[in-house]
């Protein structure tokens, strides 16, 4: 080997370091500068020190810096990050030695479509509601029993109430839905569950003394389990199905637009104590049934005091709220404003567990591709109303809520 081979041989470690010291130093360089511009400095006087970034997952990036800057000015210097990154902000986070500060900025848009596939199951009593910025969202009935989902009217409520419960016949939970729109929304989701439980019946209850009859008959079997559980020693279905004796199903409940039936104005002496008793059957199942495996979930168009009672509103802890244009109409759901900032045109985009989530899409069909999705037949052949027939909007990123 000639020297000059040797030479050529060698040389090609000290150009590796220098690009290793060049990616580390040229952000440390930039970021210095921009938060010198902007006379972003901790008490001592120094600025914040970059600590170097990582992908999260394909929607995020965390950028890392050290600082004694109190995490409100963080907070207040948001809008002058994302211009210099050119990058929404998802979030700021301050870690537990309060000297670390996490930016996590969005690289990818959520989509605008999810398709439900069979694959996004969850185990237990928890069912997958669509993707986040920071990963998969589910709603956990162990811990969030009964729960919320609204929003202004084409918000794809009634999209997720069909998803959820799509997930509780795979589960083969039992299921009542009251719908008193009568507009067909369930009619493929009813036919699944039929054909799984051979013939059981219809699951759709849209008249008063139907809803009635169902309501105090499950408030029956609420108060039977819990005496069956108190007798076996154990407090909850969990408990009781871990002692191996016979096993209770779990049981959801679905009202949609359940101001349909909250806020009605009785005619008759007669209609009035049968909605006194729907109510008041209502509060009791909102307050005693999460021990004993029954799962609320309401829809509504806005859940305002005259038309939800506040003892079943501070039961239902589970939201998913999905866009309104009135800052009053997010506040009663969330207890704030985001709801505000979603994108409109955008069907299935909500605020669950506090961040915006595209909710998967369950489409009426009567046929799944290989990897067991479901392919959306247009609503050919079908009876369904409007949450099944209207199209989903075509696959492609759109702009969101920070």
């Amino acid at each position: 080997m000639s020297y000059l081979q040797m030479i050529v041989g060698w040389l090609w470690l000290p150009v590796l370091l220098l690009l290793v010291l060049a990616a580390i130093s040229i952000p440390r360089y930039k970021c210095q500068r921009f938060f010198s511009s902007i006379c972003f400095r901790g008490y001592d006087g120094r600025l914040p020190k970059y600590q170097g970034q990582r992908t999260v997952n394909g929607f995020l990036k965390r950028i890392r810096f050290k600082s004694r800057i109190p995490f409100d000015k963080w907070e207040e210097a948001k809008s002058d990050i994302e211009i210099f990154y050119n990058k929404q902000i998802f979030k700021i986070k301050s870690n537990q030695d309060m000297r670390t500060v996490d930016i996590f900025l969005i690289q990818k848009l959520l989509p605008s479509y999810i398709l439900w596939k069979d694959s996004y199951l969850e185990e237990g009593r928890k069912f997958s509601v669509g993707e986040s910025y920071s990963g998969k969202v589910v709603w956990d009935c162990t811990v969030l029993p009964h729960g919320m989902v609204a929003g202004a009217t084409s918000a794809g409520k009634t999209s997720i109430l069909r998803c959820i419960i799509h997930q509780a016949i795979v589960k083969k939970w039992n299921i009542s839905v009251l719908d008193w729109k009568c507009g067909g929304d369930y009619v493929s989701v009813e036919r699944e569950y039929q054909d799984i439980t051979k013939n059981y019946g219809p699951i759709v209850i849209s008249e008063p003394e139907e809803t009635r009859n169902i309501l105090v008959a499950l408030l029956v079997e609420v108060r039977g389990r819990l005496e069956e559980f108190k007798r076996a020693g154990v407090t909850n279905i969990d408990e009781f199905k871990a002692l191996g004796q016979k096993q209770f199903l779990p049981w959801l409940l679905i009202i949609d637009e359940a101001a349909e039936i909250l806020d009605v104005k009785p005619k008759s002496k007669e209609e009035k104590e049968l909605y006194i008793e729907i109510e008041q059957t209502l509060r009791a199942l909102a307050r005693t049934s999460r021990a004993a495996g029954v799962h609320i979930l309401m829809g509504f168009i806005r859940p305002s005091s005259d038309v939800l009672d506040g003892q079943i509103k501070n039961n239902l802890l589970w939201r998913a709220c999905g866009y309104f244009a009135d800052p009053a109409a997010s506040r009663i759901v969330l207890d704030n404003d985001q709801a505000t900032k979603l994108p409109p045109e955008i069907k299935g985009r909500f605020i669950v567990n506090g961040e915006e989530t595209q909710a998967y899409y369950l489409p009426i069909s009567e046929h799944r591709d290989k990897d067991n999705s479901f392919r959306d037949n247009g609503g050919d052949g079908g009876s369904g109303g409007e949450a099944e027939l209207e199209p989903p909007e075509p696959p492609a990123a759109e702009g969101g809520a920070t």
